[in-house]
């Protein structure tokens, strides 16, 4: 769950990332006369676009300063000519850069001033903030027709010199309202989470209330509508344990208190995928039960699962039991193993258009012959029931049309994310690939696969992808672009 940009590209010089006007030959995309209003379109064009980050880049000589880069979507998809690049480095955005901020380390977008343009909100949980170390900070990026050109920092728990080591923004979510005017921002933090409903001011501040949300130690959030009253609802996810891979997940706590959900978590994602038109909770628990020989807590499974929680008009039933799914599960391919990290990242659209979500499952430690983790993503179905494992099938640089080999820890579907950015009505499929390693460089320079949607599903011939070099980013080190995608 993370980053996006700002209207300002960068080049890569002998000191790092540096703000510069556009490229010559490069041009801004042309927005129309009034806002597209989508929740993730900086420039209102009516164009999705699409945030990946890259928080272990080294930007003016400091390492992990991080930089998030904003590809445009367009007729075409989104392309590298068409990008932007922005740390902390750049002009018009809040702070300094320095080692092991890790700017970009989550990302949401949403509107949150109400003006019909997307906004980008994005974390650097070890920011040194208020004479506390790694303390963290969440810096918002305002749209408009010329896209992203200003930012404000939001309001952090905690006076001057508390909250060491809170990592405030370790997770990020935003919700945009129907209307258009109170969107919701949720943040993650090991000492402290809130929710602010606005709209924001320009300062950054809501204009409504900020709360705690009731749950300690949270290290991811979603928001999103399980009942139907089109109303964002909250999900925290804890840390995990050293005895337990994954965190704690609950929904509503402030409301409902601190009573979690019978399933553990790494992260998580809303889409209707029993097309009852409610949002169902779609859980990625990745984590291993067997390790090192030695059976741990929790509720997982060995190589990884999800579990799937129907929405309904009164949400989610914490005394219902989850739909789970893993590789063990009659239709999914491949094996249930040690490592494999099923479900480190979840995405949900319907690609098939029958009415039902489909569920985008990153894989990551999948081994591919003799290459280890270098990761596949698995496509699971959607049904009147909900996903059943049947029909299931898998993404990698091994499927044939794919660009790229099949390499050892280039750990494909590290993130996924579902998106229409080309406004065809079509769903296509991003997937993050943070090990790769970009013909001659020797460094986990990482890269980003798009397939692009059709009307029958994804197409394999027609994808392509983007590497880090190709954005701007430094190829001299491990930048592992693809390790973060907005939501």
């Amino acid at each position: 769950m993370r980053a996006r940009t700002l209207l300002l590209a960068a080049s890569l010089t002998t000191t790092g990332l540096l703000a510069l006007p556009f490229p010559a030959g490069a041009t801004a995309p042309a927005a129309p006369a009034a806002p597209s209003r989508l929740s993730d379109d900086f420039n209102g064009d009516g164009y999705r676009d699409l945030v990946v980050a890259a928080p272990d880049a080294k930007v003016s000589g400091k390492d992990q300063a991080g930089a998030v880069v904003v590809l445009y979507g367009s007729a075409s998809g989104p392309r590298a000519a068409k990008k932007q690049l922005i740390s902390q480095s750049s002009a018009g955005v809040s702070g300094a850069a320095e080692s092991l901020d890790r700017f970009g380390d989550s990302v949401a977008t949403a509107d949150l001033d109400a003006d019909g343009y997307a906004d980008l909100l994005v974390g650097a949980p070890y920011e040194d903030a208020g004479g506390a170390r790694d303390r963290g900070s969440v810096t918002v990026l305002w749209g408009g027709a010329h896209g992203l050109k200003s930012s404000a920092v939001l309001p952090t728990p905690g006076g001057s010199g508390g909250d060491a080591g809170c990592v405030y923004g370790v997770g990020l979510a935003a919700a945009q309202a129907a209307t258009g005017s109170r969107g919701s921002v949720s943040v993650a933090g090991w000492c402290a989470s809130r929710r602010m409903t606005g709209p924001f001011t320009r300062a950054g501040k809501p204009v409504a209330n900020s709360t705690a949300t009731g749950t300690g130690s949270v290290n991811d959030t979603l928001l999103g509508d399980l009942d139907g009253d089109r109303r964002a609802d909250t999900v925290d996810i804890t840390v995990g344990m050293s005895d337990q891979p994954e965190g704690a997940v609950y929904v509503n706590p402030a409301a409902r208190g601190n009573h979690p959900l019978a399933t553990d978590g790494d992260n998580a994602t809303i889409g209707d995928v029993n097309g009852d038109g409610y949002g169902d909770l779609v859980i990625g628990d990745p984590g291993d039960m067997v390790v090192d020989g030695s059976p741990q807590a929790g509720t997982g499974h060995q190589g990884g699962q999800i579990a799937i929680w129907p929405g309904s008009a009164t949400g989610v039933d914490p005394e219902a039991d989850p739909i789970l799914i893993n590789q063990s599960t009659p239709g999914v391919p491949g094996a249930s193993e040690n490592d494999d990290s099923f479900g480190t990242d979840v995405s949900v659209s319907d690609i098939d258009h029958d009415g039902y979500g489909d569920i985008a499952v990153g894989t990551p430690g999948e081994k591919l012959g003799s290459a280890r983790s270098a990761g596949t993503v698995v496509i699971v179905p959607g049904g009147p029931q909900g996903p059943t494992g049947a029909g299931s099938f898998t993404l990698s640089q091994a499927s044939s049309g794919v660009p790229g080999t099949a390499e050892r820890e280039d750990r494909f579907g590290t993130t996924v994310h579902f998106a229409d950015l080309t406004k065809d009505g079509r769903p296509d499929l991003v997937v993050g690939t943070p090990g790769e390693i970009a013909p001659g460089s020797t460094r986990k320079t990482g890269g980003v696969w798009v397939f692009k949607g059709t009307a029958s599903g994804l197409s394999l011939g027609t994808s392509y992808d983007v590497m880090a070099g190709s954005v701007g980013l430094p190829t001299t080190s491990d930048t592992a672009w693809g390790s973060v995608q907005a939501p």
